[in-house]
């Protein structure tokens, strides 16, 4: 494994590959129905966000060792259609104070996949280990975008998020609000999606992780242009990473390229692998430890 921690970079981003990926994540998701937490579907709404004071994140002790899953159906105004969204809360969730908020994870998934990707991977296995070691509890939120292969420039799904479903979680959800208690993380062509919400909406998310990433037609003019307003050390977190025969590599290292020669902070790693199932299944538990890490800091 190569790793290389620096801040980067000024290349021409290629136009999105990651639309190019038809066939290339073909994968069996398991249904959410198979994991023994889950809950019952519930129905979800559109609401206004009610900004709140920035709170204490905070976690009560907890006797309990899983998480609890449920698969919301969300109605988007902007894209006039319903999207599931997968929605893991940590164990104890509900039984705290009224005073405990948690920090939040928003993960895509790329194409062919759907909201319980993250899951098939075992990402509620592995966090609920987390929270055993003396972990910071927190939600992971990870919704599903049906027209997945639709160009990033003529969707809506992102103003969604943004717009709509972030401000849900927060009405509906025990959350901090907080630029450091939101991260966003993705794989493939969510990996895209998360650098695109991050970099264009820069004062929302603290964190951001790009597995194996598609980056999005202009999104590395984007991540260099806020340096005209903000020093390097404002940008979030930022984790990279890819596999060494990776069909992207050449797009996520333009993007990496663009970091490194602005003197962006950020952490690039090269693992041995492709860009197929098997290669994240492999990170999972180090994307996730990562994102962990970062909500322990604060």
């Amino acid at each position: 494994m190569r790793i290389v921690k620096l801040a980067v970079g000024f290349l021409f981003l290629a136009a999105l590959a990651a639309c190019q990926e038809t066939g290339k994540e073909q994968t069996q998701t398991p249904a959410v129905e198979s994991t023994p937490i889950i809950k019952a579907n519930t129905p979800a709404a559109t609401y206004t966000h009610k900004p709140t004071p920035i709170p204490t994140v905070t976690s009560a002790v907890c006797k309990e060792e899983n998480g609890t899953l449920e698969r919301v159906i969300f109605q988007s105004s902007l894209l006039e259609k319903n999207y599931t969204v997968s929605i893991y809360t940590p164990p104890c969730y509900g039984q705290e104070s009224q005073a405990t908020q948690y920090p939040v994870l928003y993960l895509f998934h790329g194409q062919n996949m759907d909201d319980t990707f993250w899951l098939s991977l075992g990402a509620a296995e592995i966090v609920d280990g987390l929270i055993a070691e003396g972990g910071q509890p927190f939600l992971m939120v990870m919704p599903y975008e049906t027209d997945n292969f639709d160009p990033p420039t003529e969707s809506k799904f992102g103003e969604s998020i943004i717009n709509e479903l972030v401000p849900w979680i927060e009405e509906n959800y025990a959350v901090c609000n907080a630029r450091s208690c939101r991260a966003v993380g993705g794989i493939s062509r969510g990996g895209g999606w998360a650098l695109r919400l991050a970099m264009r909406n820069f004062d929302l998310f603290g964190a951001v992780g790009a597995h194996s990433p598609g980056p999005m037609a202009g999104d590395w003019w984007q991540a260099q242009k806020h340096l005209e307003t903000h020093k390097p050390e404002e940008y979030p977190r930022i984790y990279i990473d890819r596999g060494e025969d990776d069909f992207l590599k050449q797009d996520i290292d333009s993007f990496e390229k663009v970091l490194y020669n602005n003197g962006i902070p950020h952490e690039f790693v090269i693992n041995p692998g492709s860009h197929n199932q098997a290669y994240w299944q492999q990170h999972v538990a180090e994307y996730l430890r990562w994102y962990a890490e970062g909500f322990q800091n604060e």
